[in-house]
């Protein structure tokens, strides 16, 4: 004890010692000091005991320290050179060169040795201050060295102790204690080897259990004890047979994973659900769940393109060994049209079975979570990372498919199918995109519009075929009317939509009335019926997910009949029954008997079609079964079905109404004009058959005065598209439910001109009736009457009963000609009406002089005639008597009622310039300058006026005057 505490003393002063040079030697003085006061009294204090000459220096500094009693201590130390801070400079020599640089000069050694004591002066002062200012902290820590000492002795007092008590132990323990420590450690060394023995004999035996369990397919057991097996291994790798039968263990771990791979491939074309269990098992057991889901969405992918390649390739090369591998777009180009079908069918077999043993994957998943207990403790599990994986991956496969699909139909060569083979093409299309739907949920954007690509290629085509085949019908027409024939249900064409079209309700034409009471409206039936329903997703079978219900693996939805029944399956139209939706026809017995109900009513109404007509309506009918399975381009076949309708009536004109003998312009209406000029500009130059010759028709029957110039040929033809039109209307609202909301318009506006044929009629009844009437010989007895008589006769004149003659014929063949064919008593009347009524006008207008006399004649004649026309025709003209009318009575109008009537005479096409100008003549004969002046404001209208040119060009060219009766 006493030799530390001397070393502490000896360790404090050393300290000490150490502070004070350091303080001496190395601190710089920091810039502050003492008062002005403080460094005069401590430069004034001379200590006792200093000698005279110390005494004589403290004088010299009290001079010094009195100069520079002005100075502070900050500015003093501040004057302190650098150098003499730094411990190596030489100071002396450095004040020596200084001073003497310039000489010895004893002044200057006396200022510079004053000012080096007041420095030194200050600068002592500041280091005590600094010390003075350290001292607190200098006893503090000398505080802590002496706790440190006190925790050394009591640190030396503890292992002092301790040695005291080993000593103790090591004399007084017994070698007996010993060897029985050595004897227990001795018993657990063999109980640990005795129990490595008994683990080395089990693992031997475990490689015949595992194949076993292979054998058996129980994977999960095997990868159980292969794993229990790994783990009992990693204990006892020191011993050289363990490690021999650890490499055997890894080996068959990689054969077993290659073998539950091998199984999982399996799975993609042919899925067991316990087999998929105990895959599933086991790769969870081998931690290798999400990486056996990946291995399988890779699996599906790779099915996928091996398996349509073979299919393919089968159709194509039946010797491919002999031929250099061809990409799958050049192989389905080298399809032939015959197998073009048969293919597409197997590859959509394949492609069901690839998608039925996904979905049925999924379903597992749906049903079964393999990591239920870990999502209840941690909340996150891998199944959800897998019912994801799934999720994506259904799209991905299905987006495969698609392409393969896309390829194949862009590759091949459909637009050289015939029409019966391409429909079902469609249907097997349209079935495939319905397993889309059911199967992820997809539109399948991309496979319809691959096929609208196509259908608007093959459908071009398809309807210029059908546009010549129609103009085959009319070149070997006999324009006769067929019998039995009541409406369009009774084609076989229609047959797929005739549940469905009996269910609407045209407005303008009768229905057949519905045998069905089912409680489902008719809206939603069509959402049933119609591919084209809003939601484009539902099953007509049994709904959502009808195929995965009712198909398997093992069969598809395009098994059996594919080739004649596809045609007739509810993918294009049927009953539905309410429980099932499903929709069905019926057969052929069921369908005789329907017909004969239905239409047993109607035979009384048969509707007057011809050859040309019918093959028109079976080629709607066609169109209409495309447009139901290819809607995306309905508004395209909508439009080519009413180019259809407009053709057949522009033929009808062509045929039967440029043979009139009089000028027919103005019996063209605007939208009739329209109409005829649309077919020219947009169907004829696509025709290599036009025009057809009908030169015989023309000059045998059309030519014939004795068949009223083929009145009842017309007649047939006119009424026949009347007829197709008015069946049509049937179609109305189902067409509308194809079409999408932006299109309807486009229908709605060709419908709602329902006097299309109408007006067709007028210029090909005129062809007739213009030459029943001998018009140049009226026109002559016309000219003959004197009209300028001064009082009124009672006897009308002479061509008014050669009129009335002329009419009677024409009533007495007529009467025969309905002996044949229905007779459109009003249309022909009504064109006889207009032909004689504006002969009377011409013949009125040619008269140069006419007195009050001569007006209340033309007024008697027109009065006998008329009363004739009415009585024999039983019907009223009231528009062609009011013609008539106003052109007499013009003469009875004042000057200013003349004037303003010519006015609007302007505007109107009701008289031709030519009339109102001999109008104006005779009228104003003794006013020359009213006449003169009016005559100037026809002249006016006459050279404004643009001639407007029709579809109508006359086959004679005479120059007479009958050019202008009407």
């Amino acid at each position: 004890m006493q030799n530390s505490k001397a070393k502490m003393d000896e360790f404090k002063t050393r300290f000490m010692d150490m502070l004070h040079k350091q303080t001496n030697r190395q601190m710089k003085i920091p810039a502050m000091g003492f008062s002005d006061y403080f460094i005069q009294t401590v430069t004034t204090d001379t200590p006792p005991f200093t000698t005279a000459g110390a005494q004589s220096a403290e004088a010299d500094d009290v001079t010094d320290g009195a100069a520079n009693a002005q100075k502070s201590d900050q500015e003093i130390l501040e004057s302190i050179e650098a150098c003499y801070y730094d411990a190596d400079s030489n100071l002396e020599l450095y004040e020596l060169k200084k001073v003497l640089s310039a000489g010895i000069d004893s002044q200057l050694i006396e200022d510079t040795i004053a000012q080096l004591r007041v420095q030194q002066k200050v600068l002592t002062k500041q280091v005590l201050q600094n010390i003075l200012e350290q001292r607190n902290s200098c006893s503090s820590e000398f505080q802590a060295i002496n706790e440190t000492q006190k925790k050394l002795e009591e640190s030396l007092w503890t292992c002092q102790k301790a040695r005291s008590y080993l000593n103790y132990a090591r004399t007084n323990l017994t070698t007996t204690s010993l060897e029985i420590l050595a004897s227990y450690r001795k018993r657990e060394v063999l109980k640990e080897v005795l129990q490595t023995l008994v683990a080395i004999k089990k693992l031997r035996t475990t490689d015949e259990e595992l194949q076993k369990l292979l054998a058996e397919h129980n994977y999960s057991a095997a990868i159980a004890l292969l794993l229990q097996c790994q783990s009992s291994v990693s204990d006892f790798m020191q011993y050289n047979c363990v490690q021999s039968l650890h490499k055997k263990l890894q080996e068959t771990m990689l054969l077993m994973e290659y073998q539950l791979d091998t199984v999982l491939n399996e799975m993609v074309l042919k899925f067991d659900v316990r087999k998929y269990a105990k895959l599933q098992e086991a790769y969870k057991l081998a931690n290798k769940s999400l990486i056996a889901m990946d291995q399988l969405h890779m699996n599906y992918i790779s099915a996928v393109h091996s398996t349509v390649n073979a299919v393919v390739r089968g159709y194509s090369e039946p010797n491919a060994d002999d031929q250099p591998k061809l990409l799958y777009e050049q192989v389905c180009e080298q399809l032939n049209t015959d197998k073009l079908i048969p293919c597409l069918i197997s590859l959509c077999k394949t492609f069901w079975t690839i998608l039925a043993s996904y979905y049925q994957v999924v379903i597992w998943h749906n049903n079964y979570k393999l990591y239920a207990q870990q999502e209840e403790t941690d909340g996150e599990s891998p199944d959800l990372y897998i019912q994801q994986k799934l999720k994506k991956g259904q799209s991905r496969i299905w987006n495969d498919i698609l392409n393969k699909v896309c390829l194949f139909l862009q590759s091949a060569k459909l637009k050289t199918l015939k029409y019966d083979q391409f429909i079902q093409v469609l249907s097997i299309v349209q079935r495939l995109k319905k397993v889309g739907i059911e199967f992820c949920g997809e539109q399948s954007e991309k496979l319809i519009a691959a096929m609208q690509q196509q259908s608007e290629e093959f459908f071009k085509r398809y309807h210029i075929c059908c546009v010549e085949e129609i103009c085959l019908f009319l070149d070997n027409e006999s324009w006769t009317p067929l019998d039995s024939f009541a409406h369009i249900l009774q084609l076989p064409e229609f047959r797929s939509v005739r549940h469905t079209l009996r269910r609407h309700k045209s407005p303008t034409a009768a229905l057949i009335a519905s045998t069905n009471n089912s409680p489902i409206s008719n809206n939603n039936i069509d959402e049933l019926v119609s591919v084209h329903s809003q939601d484009g997703g539902g099953s007509s079978i049994y709904g959502s997910y009808g195929y995965f219900l009712r198909f398997s693996e093992k069969s598809s939805p395009f098994d059996g009949g594919l080739d004649a029944a596809m045609l007739e399956e509810d993918i294009l139209s049927g009953i539905v029954d309410e429980a099932s939706c499903y929709f069905s026809e019926e057969s052929d017995d069921e369908q005789k008997s329907l017909q004969s109900k239905e239409f047993a009513d109607d035979t009384s109404n048969q509707l007057l079609v011809n050859n040309t007509a019918l093959n028109v309506l079976r080629c709607i009918g066609r169109y209409l079964q495309m447009c139901k399975l290819m809607h995306c381009i309905s508004p395209k076949i909508v439009s080519c079905m009413l180019e259809l309708l407009d053709f057949y009536a522009y033929a009808v004109h062509e045929i039967f109404g440029k043979d009139a003998l009089v000028a027919t312009d103005n019996l063209y209406t605007p939208r009739l004009e329209e109409r005829l000029r649309a077919v020219e500009s947009n169907l004829l130059t696509h025709i290599k058959v036009w025009p057809l010759n009908f030169s015989s028709l023309i000059n045998n029957e059309l030519a014939n005065p004795d068949t009223l110039y083929g009145l009842p040929q017309r007649i047939v033809a006119v009424e026949a598209g009347r007829s197709m039109l008015q069946q049509f209307h049937v179609l109305q609202h189902y067409l509308n439910h194809l079409l999408p909301a932006a299109e309807r318009p486009m229908l709605s506006n060709y419908l709602e001109y329902g006097e299309f044929m109408t007006d067709l009629a007028k210029p090909v009844y005129t062809c007739v009736t213009s030459r029943v009437i001998d018009l140049s010989a009226i026109l002559a007895q016309m000219a003959k009457v004197k009209w300028d008589v001064n009082h009124v006769t009672h006897q009308h004149s002479s061509y008014s009963d050669v009129l009335n003659r002329n009419i009677q014929n024409f009533a007495m063949c007529l009467e025969e000609i309905s002996k044949e064919v229905p007779l459109p008593s009003k249309n022909v009347w009504n064109s006889m009406a207009h032909v004689a009524t504006h002969l009377l006008v011409e013949g009125f207008s040619n008269v140069k002089k006419c007195s009050a006399g001569g007006r209340a004649l033309m007024q008697l004649d027109f009065a006998n005639f008329m009363s004739f026309l009415e009585l024999i025709s039983n019907q009223k003209y009231p528009q062609h008597r009011a013609y008539v009318d106003v052109f007499i009575k013009s003469y009875y109008f004042s000057p200013e009622q003349f004037e303003q009537w010519i006015e609007q005479q302007r505007l109107a096409d009701d008289y031709s310039a030519k009339q109102l100008t001999s109008l104006i003549q005779c009228i104003c004969v003794s006013d020359k300058r009213a006449r003169q002046k009016l005559l100037q404001l026809m002249d006016g209208v006459t050279t404004n006026v643009t001639p407007t040119s029709t579809p109508q060009e006359n086959n004679c060219n005479s120059g007479s005057n009958l050019r202008n009766v009407i």
